[in-house]
């Protein structure tokens, strides 16, 4: 084969690495002019994103009278063909038009170039590959859309000559997925260009890949070796400060572009700050450094501080803590997680400078839980309080949402601080709630993005009430939910997802090609789809059976809990190319496929999205906790919230 490229290109060096026949050029004229008949060519686009090479009619004769068989990539021109300009890849995705590829790549199978460019064709009659939005995990569930744009067919007239519209051999750089898919699609496109049945394999090392394969050897303090790396990542790449703020970004997006590079998500959450320092609060206790203990003080100073705690008393969310900085949109599951990952930096730190606050944030949520134990998921102020609606008539109104999601975490923080002031309402209020949820399981639950993740969720408020009131029913209630997590465990210890019943789903994955992409979806298109969610699910479930295996001590939940800390230490993103991403977890991983990977119809928070907060912060503290065989139930600070919470009960409760 003769290759017309850089010798930077992703696809000339895989196959000079397995000793691949093949001639490099430079210059197309001298390419061609060198060819024996019936030769394989392929013009790559070393301009990519800009418009690439223009095949006139010359080459187009020289192509036709040696019998080459030809592969031309991203073309400014191309016969006949307007290759129109380029445009960006946004929601499309690659599906596979026709059984060219066949049956290594069957009709409707799905590939992702991630947010590459392409030029879009007049209107080509028949593409072995096109562009579309569709709805779909590896395959279109629901076929092509009316809307396509070709992205690889055979030249009018030109029968051996395949265009492609868009930069296919790009895909180690770019990091197309899945891996294996796009490894059949070139050896399909090879062995037609070599005009022979099979191509010798060859393979590549993706340049952000997993820590570990599934049957590689440990170290044995592979779990410490995992968090200490989860903590640089933090301290390089999650950190930033403005003046006296010491902050935390929300991550990474999902979206990749054509050089592999993921943008930073700016906001500056609230939950992401209180987590991202309890990470920190963790490694000063773990390693000991004083870099963490100060990094996490100042980040705890700054979520408590007027950029986000409401401390007007004479408002109806005074205590409450804002979801963005200054943005009065209040979460009730986002303020849990701020009050529980303060408490336990705190208690790690051996520091009460925010204890009057984060209680305060409690008795906020509490006035504005209902007589059942539940909370309406969002209050916005002051939409949420026109009318002369209060904290009062949200407290004394009734209100059943089956949703553990929002309201799971809130019951962790009302037992917590029952077993540090012995104040019953916390307790009584939580426990019903908690038993009508499981009086409603599994029918009546609404499901955000999956079911598995509700049950995930309900792992830690079950914990906590075992911890305040040990009885048999409790934990048959555990019991059960764990059993029921455990179905959903691979024998490599990843959780699968699955969706419950489609009409209870919030953001259930979309019913039709026009639904894809346009709003927050599961990971996942139907049952079965091999993916888990580090974003929603297994993070959670990873923090609730370290919780139940120390409340209960029962084997298999430890069993358990040790397989899926493995897994997690396996899938640990490692990248020498783009280092802001060494040491994270991303959101969706298949764990047959071993990478990660899952239907991107979620907008903004798609599989390869990375959140500080929510996934790696629980996943990196839940490793410490098992390195300090420690639990997140703490009650060391019992003595200070008895001396305070009297006042401050008369305060917002009075």
């Amino acid at each position: 084969m003769i290759f017309v490229c850089r010798e930077s290109n992703d696809l000339y060096n895989i196959l000079k690495d397995f000793n691949f026949n093949i001639t490099r050029y430079i210059d197309i004229e001298e390419a061609l002019n060198n060819a024996s008949t019936g030769e394989a060519i392929l013009i790559l686009a070393d301009e990519y994103p800009c418009k690439g090479v223009n095949i006139n009619n010359k080459f187009l004769d020289i192509m036709r009278g040696k019998s080459l068989r030809v592969y031309i990539e991203y073309p400014e021109t191309v016969f006949s063909i307007d290759m129109g300009e380029p445009q960006a890849i946004n929601l499309e995705r690659a599906v596979v038009s026709s059984d060219f590829f066949s049956p290594e790549l069957e009709e409707y199978s799905i590939l992702t170039l991630h947010n590459g460019w392409f030029l879009p064709t007049d209107k080509i009659e028949s593409s072995h590959l096109v562009l579309a939005c569709v709805a779909g995990y590896t395959e279109a569930k629901f076929g092509l859309p009316e809307k396509v744009f070709s992205l690889l067919f055979q030249l009018p007239y030109y029968e051996n000559i395949l265009v492609a519209t868009s930069k296919l051999s790009h895909f180690v750089t770019a990091r197309y997925a899945p891996k294996d898919s796009w490894k059949k699609l070139w050896k399909k496109i090879l062995s037609w260009l070599s005009n022979v049945e099979s191509i010798p394999d060859f393979d590549w090392k993706p340049i952000v890949i997993t820590t570990a394969d599934l049957k590689e050897n440990l170290s044995d303090d592979f779990e410490l070796k995992a968090f200490n790396r989860s903590v640089e990542w933090f301290r390089d790449n999650i950190i930033y400060s403005i003046d006296w703020k010491r902050g935390a970004i929300e991550g990474f997006e999902s979206s990749i572009n054509y050089k592999g590079h993921q943008k930073r998500r700016m906001w500056v959450r609230s939950d992401c700050l209180a987590e991202t320092a309890m990470v920190f609060a963790y490694d000063w206790k773990v390693n000991h450094n004083p870099e963490s203990k100060k990094l996490s003080q100042e980040i705890l100073n700054y979520v408590w501080s007027s950029d986000f705690f409401q401390s007007d008393s004479n408002l109806p969310v005074y205590g409450l803590v804002n979801w963005f900085e200054r943005c009065p949109v209040f979460y009730g599951d986002d303020d849990a997680r701020v009050i529980l990952s303060s408490l336990s930096a705190s208690s790690l730190l051996d520091n009460i400078s925010w204890l009057e606050r984060i209680l305060k944030c409690t008795l906020a949520n509490w006035r504005l839980t209902g007589p059942s134990g539940f909370r309406k998921a969002r209050f916005d102020y002051p939409e949420s309080f026109l009318d002369g609606l209060s904290w009062q008539y949200y407290h004394n109104k009734e209100l059943i949402h089956y949703s553990p999601h929002y309201q799971a975490y809130l019951w962790v923080c009302y037992l917590w601080f029952y077993a540090m002031t012995g104040y019953e309402e916390f307790f009584k209020k939580a426990e019903k709630a908690i038993r009508m949820m499981m009086e409603a399981y599994p029918d009546r639950w609404r499901w955000t993005n999956g079911l598995t993740q509700e049950i995930a969720r309900m792992l830690l408020p079950l914990t906590f009430l075992i911890r305040v009131e040990d009885s048999q029913e409790h934990r048959q209630w555990l019991d059960r939910l764990v059993n029921d997590l455990l179905l959903q465990m691979d024998p490599c210890g990843a959780i699968q997802e699955k969706i419950g019943n489609l009409e209870l789903g919030t953001y259930p994955p979309p019913r039709s090609n026009e639904d894809y992409g346009k709003g927050e979806a599961s990971l996942i298109q139907e049952n079965g789809d091999t993916v888990c969610d580090l974003l929603y699910t297994v993070n959670y479930a990873f923090l609730g059976l370290h919780e139940a295996s120390m409340v209960t001590g029962d084997k298999e939940i430890k069993l358990a809990e040790d397989k899926l800390a493995e897994f997690l230490c396996r899938i640990q993103v490692k990248s020498n190319t783009h280092p802001y991403l060494d040491g994270c977890w991303m959101r969706g991983f298949d764990y047959k496929l071993w990478e990660y990977y899952g239907s991107s119809s979620d907008i903004g928070w798609g599989p390869w999205s990375v959140e500080s907060g929510w996934t790696n912060s629980w996943i990196s503290s839940t490793l410490a906790m098992r390195y300090l065989k420690q639990s997140l139930f703490d009650l060391r600070f019992s003595d200070k919230i008895k001396e305070i919470f009297p006042g401050l009960m008369r305060e917002m409760l009075e």
